[in-house]
């Protein structure tokens, strides 16, 4: 007893001995309570969506400090921008892409008039059709925000050519257009993006009523395009990729979708650093690589799923030797390549899809010393050694990709845990089982993105547990998922913002065990027969951060899409063909 009484009398000794010091604390919090601007610079260090949150539930100062520092703004909801407008008035970048419901053109002027230093504005989706916005909407930003940089609109079929024409002739700073089936947009509006004398990045993807004589127009007056992104589905692009050869000679970047086209009009160009295409014919392809990568000896990005010749794919490397991406369709290629490909001293970043191994190449661009950070084998055939060799000379690997790969083993797999640094890791269609994944997990402990779609071999939840840092995990359509499972990866996997459940054996009841995971943001249960209502309700209402889900068609129309709907997630709703597509590598869920 004696002893506790001396113990008290210490603690409170030493109160009285510090009143003075506590009283001088107390009013210096005050002090910081009331400047704002302090608050404000301490809220600027906060990097994550949920310490902002927690912050700004402390007080006022905080809270205003907190909306103070955004400059971006996502709306969910169109009947949220009156509400948000007043508290975000000083935000640059607006997007408007993720709205549950069909904004209005009101709406847009409403927007228009609140946020007068835009600088970047996004409308629509690809997903979600605005089918009531029309030019005058848009052009509300035209005439109010003035200082737009960057302008993205998709999926507006009833915007037409007047309101690009005002768009651009009123933001006379527009740096960056993206549009995407738009399909009201004809010759009017490619007149009118000529004339846009500041542009840099120009992006048309989709339906539209351009004829390959408007967009000729383009690459003739907008000479100082720096990037450009043509994916027009069946419309004849040779005029547009000739009038860009000889009109934009400071283009960097190109990136090309086209059924039909004439590519040797690129080897012309000679500024490329990036160059992507895909194309429906694959005739004299080869020919126009080789002229393309002779015109431009800096080109530093490659990307083509179309499949090229063994002497196409050395003529490009020994012409281009700053190579620092190569993506290739390496079905065609023999493991000659292979050698060429270890003299790129810069490359970091290699995918050999469908590469069939007979021998040992591929453990030789392990031992060449790359030190690659993102690497490929898509459906591609490798032994144990070979991957083996590969992760020992790549420990610094941030990300791989095996997907469908045939040859390896558990100890071929096993040895990717010498990659401690790893982030993405897709062995979705292979032979792995638990206790590779168990060693994995051992050395790759940060791994953040896991994708596993049918894996027969893996038998038990508690193996992909085992990746406690995992932020986005697929599993479509493995056996071993169950709600009990689901049980597990909620205690254990914390940290999980993106779920994808297609086609697995979880019910509702699993899907309420997932709602312990407060951070989760997105999640797909597409053909999870189990599933009826409650489980996805649940989710969305216990985890304050869920703003998306994919589900089966069926769903559709049902209480549980109009209850979600009413909690401002938005949907999509996948059918057969669709639904084992799992989430992409960028984690983008829309």
């Amino acid at each position: 007893m004696a002893g506790h009484g001396k113990s008290g009398l210490v603690r409170i000794g030493h109160r009285e001995g510090e009143g003075e010091g506590e009283s001088a604390k107390e009013k210096s919090m005050e002090e910081v309570v009331r400047d704002g601007a302090l608050v404000a610079q301490i809220v600027q260090h906060l990097m994550s969506d949920v310490d902002r949150q927690s912050a700004a539930s402390v007080c006022k100062v905080w809270n205003e400090a907190v909306a103070w520092s955004a400059y971006k703004l996502v709306v969910r909801c169109r009947t949220s921008l009156a509400e948000l407008s007043p508290r975000f008035w000083h935000i640059t970048d607006l997007d408007l892409s993720k709205c549950t419901n069909q904004l209005e053109d009101q709406d847009l002027r409403v927007a228009a008039a609140a946020f007068l230093r835009l600088k970047r504005l996004r409308i629509g989706h690809v997903d979600h059709w605005q089918c009531k916005v029309t030019e005058a909407g848009v052009t509300a930003f035209a005439e109010s925000c003035v200082d737009l940089e960057q302008v993205q609109l998709s999926s507006l079929p009833l915007f037409r050519d007047a309101g690009l024409s005002v768009l651009v002739h009123r933001c006379v700073k527009l740096r960056v257009l993206h549009l995407e089936n738009c399909r009201s947009l004809g010759q009017e509006a490619v007149e009118a993006i000529a004339g846009c004398n500041e542009l840099q990045e120009l992006s048309l993807k989709g339906e539209f009523r351009f004829t390959w004589s408007g967009l000729a127009i383009d690459g003739m007056k907008c000479v100082g395009l720096l990037k450009l992104v043509l994916e027009l589905g069946a419309v004849n692009i040779d005029q547009a990729l000739k009038s860009v050869a000889h009109g934009c000679h400071m283009l960097r970047d190109l990136s090309l979708k086209y059924t039909t086209a004439n590519l040797w009009e690129l080897s012309r160009c000679t500024s490329l650093r990036s160059l992507a295409f895909e194309s429906d014919e694959e005739y004299q392809l080869d020919e126009a690589v080789v002229a393309i990568a002779t015109a431009n000896k800096n080109l530093t990005e490659f990307v083509s799923p179309n499949r090229l010749s063994d002497s196409a794919v050395i003529a490009l490397l020994l012409k281009c030797p700053q190579l620092q991406k190569l993506h290739l369709d390496a079905t065609n290629l023999t493991e000659g390549v292979l050698s060429c490909i270890q003299q790129c001293k810069f490359l970091s970043d290699l995918s050999l899809d469908n590469f069939q191994s007979t021998g040992q190449g591929l453990g030789g661009i392990g031992l060449c010393g790359l030190d690659f950070n993102k690497f490929s084998l898509l459906h591609a055939r490798v032994r144990d050694m070979e991957l083996q060799l590969l992760m020992d000379g790549n420990r610094q690997l941030g990300h791989l990709v095996l997907r469908g790969c045939t040859g390896p083993t558990a100890i071929g797999y096993s040895s990717i845990a010498l990659c401690s640094n790893l982030q993405f890791l897709d062995l979705s269609y292979t032979t792995v089982d638990d206790l590779s994944l168990i060693s994995i997990a051992s050395g790759a402990k940060n791994l953040k993105q896991l994708i596993i779609v049918k894996c027969d071999s893996i038998t038990n939840m508690s193996a992909v547990a085992r990746f406690t840092s995992l932020e986005s995990l697929t599993l479509d359509d493995c056996a071993f998922v169950t709600d009990e499972g689901l049980d597990v990866l909620s205690r254990k996997c914390t940290r999980l913002m993106h779920l994808s459940l297609a086609f697995t054996r979880v019910t509702d009841i699993g899907l309420k065990n997932m709602s312990k995971c407060e951070l989760l943001r997105s999640l797909r249960v597409s053909f999870c027969n189990g599933v009826q209502e409650s489980g996805v309700v649940t989710i969305a209402k216990a985890c304050g951060w869920f703003h998306h889900v994919v589900m089966s068609h069926r769903l559709r129309g049902s209480s549980t899409a109009n209850t979600l709907r009413q909690l401002r997630c938005t949907m999509r709703f996948e059918t057969d063909e669709t639904a084992l597509v799992p989430f992409d590598a960028s984690l983008n869920f829309f």
